[in-house]
């Protein structure tokens, strides 16, 4: 556990470009000499929240509405939708006990989720790599608080290597602006081959109209870049997948992940007609260096709480009490690898936001394949133990 002076020296804000335009408070510096975990040397305790409903696996992203904590199961859909007549189960949660209370089925893969408070309802986003379509659920209508909403324009794009593109990981800021990731660009359009790496979204009627926020080969600053290397670079992103809106001056931050390219992207004035963006170039704090960190979920804690964490592979759902780590530390999620996958040990990792160092966090439940994470500040998330307490 952090003393309280390393917990105020943490608290400060991190400058991406040195000047006052900066991360929100959210997103903490962190020592730039030492691994992002370093006062963090105990075994984490994991919590058992919830195990897999009968029937259903592979569950991947998490979100939460009000009381209520979003799942979804992708059992054997794949990134396009294939096979045929495969399905994803999304369930919700009860926040405190872990009990189900809703259950909706989605024809394909649902691989995005993000409460929408703002409208009450769940954001779906459906078949990352290919035949990619979007759905909102809306609790406590039944079958009814399903709707379907089809892209326009179509995410896929066509190259030289077939048609390539979907959406993934679903975002929601302050003013209710959409943002979501453009999984599976195409790499080889013609010249300039700027796909969008990243959209907002505008639901009207049954059409999601798509916007591009930023794209792939966009210019960026370099956090941490190696010595002698320029600053500025066109990012060439070719997996963005898992994000997260931070609130914050100037519409807050959305942190991109791109799992394939062990980068993080900060994009801040997102009131701006073009978005402020800073590349983090992500290592392993042990191991070869030519394994780098492949990146699922990323979420910002705020220091007393609750993460919660979808292992894949077992099926069940972990939460962590986050009270010893300082606000604004950023959790990230390393899966298992898979076929074409560097050989990252599957875990919960601790990311340093100046050297772009990802440490792992040693818990006493061996994590299998992490995925989604969920940050829910204070004392919500907690189990009860039937008689009005917290445990």
């Amino acid at each position: 556990m952090t003393s309280s002076a390393s917990r105020r020296a943490r608290l400060s804000v991190l400058a991406l470009t040195g000047v006052a335009s900066a991360l929100v408070p959210a997103v903490s510096a962190q020592a730039a000499t030492s691994g992002a975990a370093a006062a963090h040397t105990s075994v984490a305790h994991l919590e058992l929240f919830a195990k897999a409903p009968a029937g259903m696996t592979n569950p991947d992203d998490i979100t939460r509405l009000g009381d209520l904590v979003f799942v979804t199961y992708q059992n054997d859909a794949g990134p396009t939708g294939d096979p045929a007549g495969s399905k994803s189960d999304v369930v919700a949660f009860d926040l405190r006990t872990g009990c189900v209370e809703g259950h909706w089925t989605i024809a394909g893969r649902v691989d995005g989720l993000t409460g929408d408070p703002r409208h009450h309802r769940v954001i779906a986003t459906v078949n990352e790599d290919l035949n990619s379509t979007l759905y909102t659920i809306t609790p406590g209508e039944g079958t009814g608080g399903l709707k379907h909403y089809t892209y326009f324009p179509n995410p896929a794009q066509t190259g030289s290597d077939g048609a390539n593109g979907g959406t993934d990981s679903v975002a929601i800021g302050r003013d209710g602006t959409i943002y979501v990731a453009h999984s599976n660009p195409d790499v080889s359009l013609p010249a300039p081959n700027n796909a969008p790496a990243v959209y907002t979204i505008k639901l009207t009627g049954t059409t999601a109209a798509l916007t591009p926020l930023f794209g792939v080969n966009d210019k960026a600053t370099v956090v941490n870049p190696a010595p002698g290397a320029p600053k500025t670079v066109s990012m060439g992103l070719t997996d963005p997948d898992s994000n997260k809106w931070v609130p914050g001056p100037d519409g807050g931050t959305l942190i991109q992940d791109s799992q394939a390219d062990s980068k993080l992207i900060f994009a801040t004035d997102l009131d701006a007609k073009h978005p402020a963006l800073h590349e983090l170039d992500l290592t392993n704090a042990t191991g070869p260096t030519s394994v780098t960190p492949q990146l699922d979920d990323v979420t910002p804690t705020g220091g007393e709480g609750r993460l919660f964490i979808v292992d894949q592979k077992s099926g069940s759902i972990y939460t962590l009490d986050t009270d010893g780590y300082a606000r604004g530390e950023l959790f990230a999620a390393q899966p298992a690898p898979g076929s074409g996958d560097l050989a990252n040990t599957p875990g919960l990792k601790l990311i340093n936001e100046k050297t772009g160092v990802a440490t792992a966090v040693a818990t006493d439940v061996k994590l299998q394949s992490p995925k989604g994470l969920l940050f829910v500040q204070g004392h919500e998330g907690r189990h009860w133990d039937g008689h009005g307490d917290a445990q």
